[in-house]
C-alpha cells in the first residue's frame, strides 16, 4: 500500500532528520571509510564521457584525462549549487505527483508488472528524500558561515502533467544530479562536507536507476558515469528555472554587445569602405577617370 498523507509527512520530517546529521556528523570513522570513494571521484583516469549526452548515455565514450574545471568560488558555492538541484529535483516531483495523480502513473505500466502497485509510493520517497537533501544543504551552508539560496521559480511545462513524460524527465534529472555531485566533489575542501555530500550522490544514484527501470532502460548504461561541470549542468537545467539564463546565452549576449559596438564604430560595416564606398575608385565624385 501507498503511504498515506500522514506516513508521507513522517516520510519527509525522517529523510530530513537523518540526513542532517548524517551531513553535519564529520565523523573520523566516516572520513576514514569514505576516503577512498572521495579519491576516485577526484581521479579523472578512467572516467568516461558520452559525447552525445555528456556522459550519461548508453554508448560507453572516450576516456576523461582530467577532472572538469573548478568554477566554484568555495564550498559554500559547491553547497548552494547543490541545493538549488535538489530544490529543482523537489519542486519537480511534487508537481508532478499532484498533477498526475497515482492512477495515471500505475497505467503506465501493465497489470502484471511487479513494480506498478508500489510505483506511487517509491516517487512520493525519491520527492521526500529531495527535500530532505535540499534542507541538508542548507543547514550544511549556515554551518559554514553562509546563506542559504532561496528556492528559484520552476518551470517544467507539460513534463509534469503527462506521465510518460514526467518518468523521461525525471531519469534525465536524476542523471543530470549524479553527474553534478561527480563533477562538484573534487573540489570540495572541508572533508566534513565532502563524506556526506558523497552519501547524497549515491543515494541519486539509486534514484537514477529506478528511474530508468520504469523507463524500460538499463539502470547501468557505462562502465563509468562521467561527472558534469557547472556550466554543462546549468546549461541544461536553465530552462527550466524562471529567469535564469545559460552560460551559453549569457556568452552569446556579451558577443553580441561586442558586434553590436562593432557596428557603431564602423570597423565591421564601415559608411566609406571598400565594400560600399562613398566616393570610391567604383563611383568617383573627382574627375580623374572622367575628364575632358
Amino acid at each position: 500500500m501507498n503511504p498515506n498523507e500522514d506516513d508521507g509527512e513522517r516520510l519527509a520530517d525522517s529523510a530530513g532528520i537523518n540526513t542532517r546529521r548524517q551531513f553535519m556528523a564529520g565523523s573520523a570513522g566516516a572520513l576514514g571509510g569514505l576516503a577512498l570513494g572521495g579519491a576516485f571521484v577526484g581521479s579523472g583516469a578512467a572516467q568516461m564521457d558520452d559525447e552525445e549526452d555528456g556522459g550519461n548515455g548508453e554508448d560507453g565514450g572516450e576516456p576523461v584525462e582530467e577532472p572538469v574545471e573548478n568554477e566554484f568560488e568555495d564550498d559554500v558555492d559547491i553547497l548552494n549549487y547543490a541545493r538549488t538541484l535538489e530544490l529543482l529535483e523537489a519542486s519537480f516531483y511534487t508537481q508532478g505527483l499532484e498533477n498526475i495523480g497515482e492512477e495515471a502513473f500505475m497505467n503506465t505500466l501493465s497489470e502484471g508488472d511487479p513494480l506498478r502497485d508500489g510505483m506511487f509510493g517509491e516517487l512520493e520517497t525519491i520527492q521526500a528524500h529531495e527535500e530532505a537533501h535540499a534542507e541538508a544543504l542548507g543547514a550544511a551552508v549556515e554551518e559554514l558561515g553562509g546563506e542559504p539560496v532561496e528556492e528559484p521559480e520552476f518551470d517544467f511545462g507539460e513534463t509534469v502533467e503527462d506521465p510518460m513524460m514526467f518518468l523521461e524527465m525525471a531519469a534525465q534529472i536524476e542523471d543530470v544530479g549524479v553527474s553534478a555531485y561527480a563533477g562538484a566533489a573534487p573540489y570540495i575542501e572541508n572533508d566534513a562536507v565532502l563524506v556526506p555530500a558523497l552519501g547524497i550522490h549515491s543515494v541519486e544514484a539509486r534514484h537514477a536507476s529506478y528511474l530508468r527501470t520504469l523507463n524500460g532502460d538499463t539502470n547501468f548504461p557505462n562502465v563509468i558515469d562521467a561527472p558534469r561541470s557547472r556550466s554543462e549542468v546549468e546549461e541544461i537545467v536553465a530552462p527550466y528555472i524562471v529567469g535564469m539564463e545559460a552560460p551559453d546565452d549569457e556568452e552569446d549576449e556579451e558577443n553580441g554587445e561586442e558586434e553590436s559596438s562593432g557596428e557603431e564604430s564602423g570597423s565591421d560595416t564601415p559608411d566609406n569602405g571598400t565594400d560600399t564606398p562613398d566616393n570610391g575608385t567604383d563611383t568617383p565624385d573627382d574627375d580623374t577617370n572622367t575628364s575632358s
